[in-house]
C-alpha cells in the first residue's frame, strides 16, 4: 500500500511539473498543425518487367505509345509506398544526378508536395522524355520545382528537330487537382510542352507562372478558376490550346499579357461562366486566333482581345451572352506581315443573346454593327442575334452587305432561341414589314405631302385674310348706315329755302 501511494505521489508530481508545458489540443491548433510529408519511394522498371507492366495495365500502353517508345520508366506510386494508409501526404524527393529514365510517372496520391529543386540535379543528355503526374487529389507545386541547372539542350540535336533550343521534356498532368500554379514554377525546366488534361483542375494561375518558352501549352478537359494578371507574361510558344475547359471566375484584364504565339491560339468547346474583362489578351501576337463552339455565359467586354494578328481571326459556332460591337477594335495587323497583307475575320454560325449598343455613339432608331479593324476582310455567315426583330433593331448601321446572313428572332416565334427556325434574316423581315421603303415612291409621297401642306397653309392664310377683309367691309357699311343724310335738293331749291327761313325769322322778330 505504501509503495502504491509512493508511485501515485511521483505520478502527480511529474504531472504538476509537465502540466505548464503540455499544449491544449484545440480545434484551431489542430487546423494550424503542420502536415508531415513522407518521402515517396520510386522504382525503375525496364526490360522484361517493363513489358509485363505494359501488358498488364491499359494506361501503360498509352504512356509508351510514343515513338521512340519508353525504355526505362521511373515509377513513383503512392499506393505501393504504403499499404496501411493510402491517403498519407507525400513529398517527391529530389532526383539524383544518376537518375536515368526515359519516362517518369508519379501517380495515385492523395496529397503530394513537389518542392523547389526536385529536378535540379538531372543531367543534360539524360533528361526524360515525359514526366507525368496521374491521379493526384491535391498536388502542391513550389516555385522552380522543375528547374534543371544543367544545360537542357541536347549536345547533338536531331537535325529534324524544329526546336533544338527547347528541352526534351513533355510535362503531363492528368486527373490532378492543383490549388495554384505559383510564379516561376516551370522556370528553367527544359520543357517542350505542358498539358493539363483528363478532369484536372487549377485554382489560380499566379503572375509569371508560365513565363517560359515552349512548343505547346494545352488545357484539355479541365477546369480553371482564374488567370491572375501577368500569368502568361513573357511566354513564347507555337500553340496555345484550350479545349473543353470550364473557367469559373472572370478572365482578368492583362491575364494574357505579352504572349507570343507563333502559330495558333485555339479556344474550343469551352465554357466561361463569368465576364471576359477588357484587355484579357493584350500586347500579344499570333498568326491565328480561333474561338470555336464556346459558350460565354456573361459579357465579353470591348477590346477584350488586343492582339496583333498575322493571317486570321475565326469565331465559329460560339454563343455569347452579351457582346459589344467594339469587340474587334483591339485587333491589329502584325508587323511581321507584308505591307499589303489583309488578315481575314471569319464569323460563322455564332449566336449573340444581347448586342449591346453604346448609347452615345449610336444614332436614334438604329444600331451599330461590329467595328471592323482597318485592312481586315470579313467573311460572315449565319450570325444569329437573339433579339426581337423590329424595324429599329434590324437597322444595323454598316451591315447592309450582310443582311442575308444576319438573323433576328421572328415575332411570335414558338420554338426556343436555339432553334434556327426561330430566326428571320434582316433582308426578309424588312421587306415583309416595309422598313426599307426608300425608293421613288417614298420621294413622291414626301413631295406630295409637302405640296399638300403648303397648299393647306396657303389656303388657311388666304381664308384668314379674306375673312378679315369681309369683316372690315361689313363694319364700314354699318357705319355708313348710321349717318344722318340731308334730303337731296337742287341748288335753286336750296336758295329758296334759305330765303324763306331768313324771312320767317325776321317776321317773327317784328
Amino acid at each position: 500500500m505504501a509503495s502504491f501511494t509512493g508511485r501515485c505521489s511521483v505520478f502527480w508530481l511529474l504531472l504538476a511539473i509537465l502540466h505548464p508545458f503540455t499544449p491544449v489540443a484545440t480545434g484551431e491548433q489542430e487546423q494550424l498543425e503542420p502536415l508531415s510529408f513522407e518521402p515517396l519511394h520510386c522504382e525503375r522498371i525496364d526490360g522484361e518487367a517493363l513489358r509485363r507492366w505494359i501488358a498488364s495495365e491499359p494506361g501503360a500502353r498509352r504512356l509508351c505509345s510514343g515513338t521512340p517508345s519508353c525504355d526505362r520508366v521511373l515509377m513513383c506510386d503512392c499506393q505501393k509506398t504504403t499499404i496501411s494508409d493510402q491517403q498519407a501526404a507525400f513529398t517527391l524527393p529530389p532526383f539524383e544526378a544518376t537518375t536515368v529514365a526515359t519516362d517518369i510517372l508519379i501517380r495515385n496520391c492523395g496529397q503530394l508536395h513537389v518542392p523547389t529543386g526536385t529536378f535540379r540535379a538531372l543531367r543534360s543528355g539524360f533528361l526524360p522524355r515525359t514526366v507525368r503526374f496521374l491521379n493526384i487529389e491535391q498536388l502542391t507545386l513550389e516555385s522552380f520545382a522543375f528547374e534543371i541547372t544543367s544545360q537542357s539542350r541536347v549536345p547533338n540535336p536531331d537535325p529534324r528537330d524544329r526546336h533544338p533550343v527547347l528541352g526534351p521534356i513533355e510535362l503531363h498532368f492528368e486527373r490532378c487537382h492543383i490549388e495554384e500554379l505559383p510564379a516561376n514554377v516551370f522556370h528553367g525546366a527544359g520543357l517542350r510542352s505542358i498539358q493539363f488534361s483528363s478532369a484536372s483542375s487549377i485554382g489560380v494561375v499566379r503572375p509569371l507562372a508560365i513565363g517560359i518558352r515552349l512548343r505547346q501549352l494545352t488545357f484539355r478537359d479541365s477546369a480553371i478558376g482564374r488567370f491572375a494578371r501577368h500569368a502568361f507574361k513573357r511566354a513564347q510558344m507555337e500553340e496555345l490550346l484550350l479545349q473543353n475547359v470550364t473557367m469559373h471566375d472572370s478572365w482578368t484584364s492583362q491575364g494574357w499579357q505579352g504572349v507570343v504565339v507563333a502559330e495558333t491560339i485555339r479556344i474550343s468547346d469551352s465554357t466561361f461562366l463569368q465576364p471576359i474583362l477588357p484587355a484579357a489578351i493584350t500586347e500579344s501576337s499570333t498568326n491565328e486566333l480561333v474561338l470555336q463552339n464556346n459558350v460565354f455565359n456573361a459579357s465579353m467586354a470591348d477590346e477584350a482581345f488586343q492582339l496583333a494578328v498575322t493571317s486570321r481571326v475565326s469565331m465559329i459556332g460560339n454563343v455569347f451572352g452579351q457582346l459589344s460591337p467594339n469587340l474587334f477594335r483591339g485587333l491589329t495587323i502584325s508587323n511581321e506581315t507584308a505591307w499589303n497583307a489583309q488578315p481575314t475575320l471569319v464569323l460563322e454560325r455564332n449566336q449573340i443573346d444581347e448586342l449591346v449598343v453604346p448609347g452615345s455613339s449610336a444614332a436614334v432608331g438604329s444600331s451599330s454593327f461590329f467595328h471592323i479593324p482597318r485592312n481586315f476582310t470579313v467573311n460572315l455567315q449565319s450570325l444569329r442575334i437573339a433579339e426581337l426583330a423590329t424595324c429599329d433593331s434590324t437597322n444595323l448601321a454598316g451591315a447592309s452587305q450582310w443582311q442575308q446572313e444576319i438573323f433576328f428572332l421572328r415575332p411570335f416565334a414558338v420554338s426556343g432561341h436555339d432553334d434556327p427556325e426561330s430566326y428571320i434574316s434582316i433582308e426578309e423581315f424588312r421587306q415583309q414589314e416595309g422598313c426599307d421603303a426608300t425608293g421613288p415612291d417614298l420621294v413622291l409621297i414626301i413631295v406630295l405631302s409637302t405640296l399638300l401642306g403648303v397648299t393647306l397653309i396657303g389656303g388657311l392664310i388666304g381664308g384668314f385674310v379674306f375673312y378679315r377683309h369681309q369683316k372690315k367691309r361689313q363694319r364700314m357699311l354699318l357705319l355708313e348706315q348710321g349717318l344722318v343724310h340731308p334730303a337731296p335738293r337742287t341748288y335753286r331749291e336750296t336758295q329758296i329755302m334759305l330765303k324763306l327761313e331768313t324771312v320767317g325769322t325776321l317776321k317773327t322778330d317784328f
